[in-house]
């Protein structure tokens, strides 16, 4: 005697593949009915441009370069007014906002003996460059 007794016992038999009676008839249609959906296309947002904003700074510390990089990424143009800022303060803030300007893809440029533009991607500021260019 088999281990279940007869094998067609529990369905499974040559004549219906070991399925029992599930293997042909179902209960299921084989086609896949589809609901068709009317579907809208979303109406085109309508963007006005951020108005352009230019803030003047006087930084004093090395954490100053944080807000200032902050008025960058929210896509203002930042007068840097560095007179009263020492050459080794000055030199890190700037290379602090060089990296800020490399990841916004923006413009960095001296407009002046201790006057420093940084500015967004969509500001350009290439004719500051050529003027102070000019003076030299």
């Amino acid at each position: 005697m088999a281990l279940f007794g007869r094998n067609d016992r529990y369905g499974f038999n040559k004549s219906n593949n070991g399925f029992g009676d599930y293997a042909d008839d179902n209960g299921f249609e084989n086609e896949i009915e589809e609901d068709e959906v009317e579907v809208e296309a979303p109406a085109a947002p309508s963007f006005t441009p951020a108005p352009l904003s230019l803030k003047i700074v006087a930084p004093k510390a090395y954490e100053d370069a944080k807000e200032i990089t902050d008025f960058l990424m929210n896509g203002n143009t930042i007068l840097l007014n560095m007179d009263n800022v020492d050459r080794e303060l000055m030199v890190r803030i700037i290379d602090y906002l060089k990296g800020a300007v490399q990841v916004v893809g923006g413009m960095i440029t001296k407009a002046g003996k201790a006057t420093i533009v940084v500015a967004p991607k969509n500001v350009d500021i290439s004719s500051i460059e050529a003027m102070v260019g000019s003076d030299d």
